[in-house]
């Protein structure tokens, strides 16, 4: 089962500085933070942050709106069979990460036709599909919320 935290704090408390430097997108003044027991390395990147399982889902949704959901899931990391990306393979594993999350979207399907909500599911579910350890949400409800 999976277990959730949540900070919460008025506007200017800081909660999005500090999922930055937790993501790695900026540096911390002070202290060190552990991942697993583990510390992480002050000069760290995002894609190092990433590596290591800590994705990060900002309110900007980083999706490509004209590629479909399974190209959104994996782009970078597609599978591949003789040096070719495996297209079957996929749409396949795309399909079971999404039922997963009980999300009834076509993994072909271009992801600006879907809505707001589907879309924050793909960003969930491309973090699943990085075996995330940590999945941080900055204001996940915000976006959603508006017309």
């Amino acid at each position: 089962m999976a277990k959730f935290t949540l900070l919460l704090g008025e506007n200017g408390a800081g909660k999005s500085t500090l999922l930055k430097i937790l993501s790695g997108a900026q540096a911390a003044d002070q202290g060190e933070g552990l991942l697993d027991g583990y510390p992480l390395d002050p000069a760290d990147t995002p894609l190092a942050r990433q590596r290591l399982g800590l994705v990060t889902i900002y309110q900007e949704f980083n999706l490509l709106t004209f590629m479909s959901v399974a190209e959104n899931l994996y782009i970078g990391r597609e599978p591949t069979r003789r040096g070719l990306i495996d297209w079957k393979r996929m749409r396949a594993q795309a399909r079971a990460v999404l039922s997963n999350l009980g999300l009834d979207v076509d993994p072909e399907q271009e992801v600006r036709w879907l809505s707001v909500a589907q879309q924050q599911m793909v960003e969930i579910a491309r973090a699943m599909t990085q075996s995330a350890k940590l999945i941080i949400m900055d204001e996940p409800n915000r976006r959603a919320q508006q017309p």
